[in-house]
């Protein structure tokens, strides 16, 4: 056969799934469904809508920008070449056009103190001491520094030319725009600590400065903004006195400044400071307390009395630990106070300036940290760091945006080096300004800010995913979308650096945009503007249900008035309520009423608990809302701060509703979803002889607006005969109690002309569920489902595994129907898997030790997120520890998932990981599960099969750093008659048809055949196979029919050839 000959039946060659191409999957595990070859086109990309909500909207942003620190300290004294490219890159607008800079104001080691810091750790401070309180002649030997020698009110005793470098970057900042300042502290002057070293304690549990020095070094700080304020004429909004204060980093000889503070020592430094800023007359309020994580930050606020907190003028947190943003940002809510992400950075994985998991990894972090904390700022820890110092042989990280040899003498052939993060960053900072307002929308990789001078949206979209995506981003939230509206895409990915790409037209309020895979995409969208009222997140007009995240429990009320959590009861009246808005923007802080519609009256506060009263516009009646767009809200009361919530975490039936101090628990989080009936999903009936009637279904399925599908009786309007005497399609009304959303019935009428042969799947034992209606194409040429009656199965025939045929019909139609069905074996079951208020005691988590923060509980609940279990210690790193789970039964066990949590910094995937079995008297090893983790944080394990009832895995943790687990799936046999059937591995044919005709001598274990030439007359190749949802693809290539097969689970494939001779 010629080659001219092949390429002329390469048209005629089908493509198929397998012999039945139209399918029908029931009983078929909960999977993403797979299309044959034949279905799928190259622009077949599942598309994600995404709604944007400027019905929420954010303080306007206070900007972006960096900490000065060490980077300031060694560049700023750099050739002027070299200092004013890095300035140009971080704060120029061709560059990151940051506006904020945190300076750092030194406290410095002693001057006999040999040097142990890090590259540009030591920050010079502003104190000079004279000679006379210095060693005689510079020998130490015998001589003791003279107690409290340092006198704010002596001249002598400062130094205002110390800092020059750093001194250079603030005015650098300010000349290229910078308009945000803020100065902060890390340590006291080696003279005020109790070490004597600027580093820390000796013990990094206590306090570091002396009980006798909180004045002194409140004039410290306070006399350094003051004076460089006039010396610069830069106006430092804010001044924070103390940096991650409550933790354990920060010890004597340590390589950086620090210093730890109790929340009590805190709040003294604080109303010190505050004290001698108002003394000193400046503008600069305090800011507080840059505590390490969320969580710790809302332990320090609690401790602090009402002086400390109202001396307080913004709220600093930052996110290197990320558990309890809603927290902070809710205690920042309740005392109308300015918060700031004020410090973070990330390294993931060894030094690599050219990998894009860096800036996805900063990317996620932002788009996080402003979705949870709604921060009016999010500054960058330092923004450039030693190259040399993060190479492979030190410390291999990608900490920084910009990596520069700090150590650098000869700038001849100086390298600057930008990673993925610069651009990523940039993804941000170049487009989203000032002033802009950050917006709600329903999904966690995307964040839009409106420019409502410019008329404009800022939409990032983050795809981690190996895929491009396609999004739908729908606009329909604003009041007005132009006819001229468009959006400009800018790209980073693997391969590009915030590439601007063709503009893009909004058609129908909708943006249709691809993102490329593992890309980081801005889209800058004009002629936006506006709040369309009626597609807000909440509206007057809608009642709703609100349920306890913690409880799943509904808000309702006794007959005594005290409202408490009960069972949902979808139609139960004191069970719904009206959410109004009693403020006239659309901010993050209007405030509203929750109003039971049963009785009229509101819910306030009286004596902490939670009560309905008769509306008297009082404060304690009125609550902020809080949400990041998921649904999930907290309500903070306008009188008093305090958050909505069952206490003590509840979920007992009629359980107390009260206020307490935000603490992001779940208890504290509600989830609002419309009351009632929201849609009724449309019917279709098809008539498949004319002049008989429709059947029409007695119920309808109804959606409620917590997504619950309902069947409901419906009462259809009478059908005239004249409306199904011939072929044509109709419309019938319905009605269903409980609502005013009609039902619709589109009818049908037409003769089938075909139906494909459906698949349906089972497993031993039980009967396959066929369906009483099965997709049909009609005469007239249209599709719909039509009812089919099934022939009796004989049970022999779903006994043992293998396929078989039953036949159905189609009443007033010749046309017969075909079911292959396929006995295949049971899926594995996740059987650690325990969800919560299941009641259930097993399966049951233990753990060597948990943090103070997390539960083990929660690493079998279903849920991947950042709750966890994790081994964090504040008193020290541990090596190692094991989690185990009881099943209470023996089973077997081949695979287990795992999903760590991994926030980049403290908090990751262990190092290493080894698995345990419990044979009935002791934990023995699962030979082949001793593996390095790799910073993995979905991790599949699998080996030979064991039989147990407790499983076991010993980790140990990567240095310095806690070991967290977001989630534990364990697969075995579990129960068999809940069983889904698995999904197929088999990538083999069962036999191979040319012409429709079997292929002589065919065996499933042989790959290659020749066919006679003479024999084939523009053949035609197909195939079965031997798993019905196994699909296959065939090719020519020469003169060879190459037939491949891939197993229903893409995991396995196989390779047929026919030769022609």
């Amino acid at each position: 056969m010629t080659k001219a000959h092949i390429k002329q039946i390469a048209k005629k060659v089908l493509t198929c799934g397998s012999a039945t191409a139209l399918t029908l999957s029931l009983l078929a595990p909960a999977a993403t469904p797979k299309v044959s070859a034949a279905e799928v086109t190259p622009s077949s990309t599942i598309t994600e809508m995404v709604k944007l909500d400027p019905s929420y909207q954010q303080a306007p942003f206070d900007g972006w920008g960096t900490a000065l620190v060490w980077f300031a300290n060694i560049t700023g004294g750099w050739p002027d070449e070299i200092k004013n490219q890095l300035a140009d890159a971080l704060y120029g607008e061709d560059g990151l056009n940051f506006n904020i800079a945190r300076y750092n104001i030194g406290g410095g080691d002693s001057p006999e103190t040999t040097p142990y810091m890090r590259l540009g750790g030591a920050v010079p401070g502003y104190w000079n001491r004279p000679a006379e309180f210095g060693p005689p002649n510079g020998n130490t030997e015998g001589w003791t520094e003279p107690k409290n020698w340092w006198d704010p009110t002596n001249p002598e005793h400062w130094n205002w030319d110390a800092d020059a470098n750093q001194r250079w970057w603030l005015t650098a900042a300010k000349s290229r725009g910078a308009d945000t300042f803020e100065a902060f502290s890390n340590s006291a002057p080696y003279f005020m600590t109790q070490s004597g070293y600027v580093s820390g304690n000796w013990n990094s549990n206590n306090d570091n400065l002396k009980s006798d020095q909180y004045k002194n070094f409140a004039s410290y700080l306070t006399g350094v903004v003051d004076h460089l304020q006039q010396q610069t004429g830069i106006e430092f909004k804010t001044l924070s006195p103390v940096n991650e204060p409550n933790t354990n980093y920060w010890g004597a000889k340590g390589r950086q400044e620090g210093s730890h503070w109790s929340p009590a020592s805190q709040a003294k430094m604080i109303n010190e400071v505050k004290q001698q800023l108002t003394e000193k007359g400046l503008g600069t309020v305090v800011s507080a307390m840059d505590e390490t994580n969320p969580s710790t930050f809302r332990k320090n606020w609690d401790a602090y009395n009402t002086d400390t907190r109202n001396n307080i003028g913004q709220l600093n947190v930052h996110t290197y630990g990320t558990g309890e943003r809603i927290g902070a940002r809710d205690i920042a809510k309740g005392a109308d106070k300015k918060l700031w992400m004020s410090e973070v950075d990330l390294s993931v994985g060894g030094q690599n300036h050219e990998d894009i998991k860096t800036g996805l990894a900063i990317s996620e972090r932002i788009q996080a940290d402003i979705q949870q904390l709604e921060p009016e700022a999010w500054v960058l820890w330092q923004a450039v760091e030693d190259e040399v110092n993060m190479r492979p042989e030190h410390e291999n990280g990608n900490w920084g945006l910009i990596q520069v040899d700090f150590a650098a003498k000869d700038f001849s052939d100086f390298k600057i080096y930008k990673n993925k993060k610069y651009y990523a960053v940039g993804n941000y900072s170049k487009f989203i300004r000032p002033g802009d307002q950050f917006i709600n929308s329903n999904d966690k990789n995307t964040l839009a800010a409106i420019d409502s001078k410019d008329d404009s949206v800022v939409v990032v979209y983050t795809n981690s995913s190996t895929e491009q995506k396609a999004i739908d981003f729908d606009l329909s939230g604003f009041e007005t979308v132009n006819k001229t509206a468009s959006a400009t895409p800018y790209v980073t990915s693997a391969t590009e650096n915030l590439q601007q790409k063709a503009a893009i037209k909004v058609k129908d309020d909708l943006l249709e945009a691809v993102v490329p895979a593992q890309s980081i995409t801005t889209f800058v969208v004009s002629g936006v503007s506006g709040v369309n009222d009626v597609a807000g997140f909440l509206n007057n007009q809608d009642h709703y249900k609100i349920s306890n995240l913690n409880s799943s429990k509904v808000l309702d009320v006794k007959e005594d008035g005290k409202v408490v959590q009960k069972t949902y009861d979808r139609d139960k009246a004191s069970q719904q309520w009206s959410i109004q808005k009693v403020t006239d923007g659309y901010s993050s802080k209007e405030e509203y009423k929750i109003k039971d519609t049963n009785s009229g009256k509101v819910i306030g506060v009286e004596n902490g608990a939670a009560v309905i009263q008769t509306d008297q516009d009082k404060t304690s009646q009125k609550w902020k809302l809080s949400t990041s767009g998921n649904q999930q809200f907290t309500f903070i009361n306008t009188a008093n701060g305090q958050l909505l919530e069952v206490g003590g975490e509840s979920t007992k039936e009629d359980a107390g509703v009260d206020v307490w101090s935000a603490n992001a628990g779940k208890n504290q989080t509600w989830i609002i979803n419309k009351a009632g009936i929201v849609d009724i999903e449309p019917a279709n009936v098809v008539v498949t002889k004319k002049k008989i009637a429709p059947e029409m279904p007695q119920e309808v399925t109804t959606i409620y607006g917590d997504g619950e599908k309902v069947q409901k009786a419906v009462q259809w309007d009478p059908i005239a005969p004249e409306q199904y005497d011939r072929e044509n399609t109709f419309t019938v009304r319905g009605t269903v109690e409980g609502t005013n959303i009609p039902a619709i019935a589109n009818v049908t009428v037409s003769k089938v002309e075909s139906v494909e042969p459906i698949k349906v799947k089972t497993v031993p034992g039980k009967a396959p569920a066929l369906p009483d209606f099965v997709p049909a194409k009609l005469e007239n040429g249209t599709e719909g489902n039509v009812r089919v009656k099934w022939e009796s199965i004989d049970p022999s025939k779903f006994e043992s595994l293998g396929k078989f045929a039953v036949k159905g019909s189609i009443p007033y139609s010749h046309v017969k129907v075909t079911a292959n069905i396929q006995v295949t074996k049971p899926a594995l079951q996740n059987i650690a898997l325990n969800l919560p208020n299941s009641g259930q005691e097993f399966p049951k988590v233990s753990a060597s030790f948990t943090g103070q923060y997390d539960r083990t509980t929660n690493v079998n609940n279903g849920e991947i997120s950042s709750e966890r279990w994790t081994n964090w210690d504040p008193n020290s790193w541990r090596p190692e520890d094991w989690v185990a789970i009881d099943f209470d039964r023996e089973d077997t066990i081949s695979k287990i998932d795992f999903h760590f949590y991994d926030d980049g910094g403290g908090t990751r995937p262990p190092a290493s990981l080894n698995l345990e079995y419990w044979d009935g008297t002791q934990w023995k090893a699962i030979e082949g599960t001793q593996l390095d983790v790799n910073a993995t944080k979905d991790l599949t394990v699998k080996f030979a099969p064991v039989t147990t009832s407790k499983i076991r895995v010993v980790m140990k943790a990567m240095p310095n750093t806690c070991i967290a687990i977001s989630e534990i799936e364990v697969f075995g046999n579990g129960d068999v008659t809940k069983a889904d059937p698995s999904i197929g591995e088999d990538a083999t044919l069962e036999s191979i048809l040319i012409d429709g005709k079997p292929l002589k001598d065919f065996q499933a274990d042989q790959l290659t055949y020749e066919v006679k030439e003479k024999a084939v007359k523009d053949p035609i190749v197909t195939a079965v196979t031997n798993d019905l949802f196994a699909s296959y693809q065939v090719s020519e290539k020469d003169d060879t029919a190459v037939i491949t097969v891939k197993s229903e689970d893409g995991l396995q494939t196989e390779t047929y050839t026919v030769k022609y001779r």
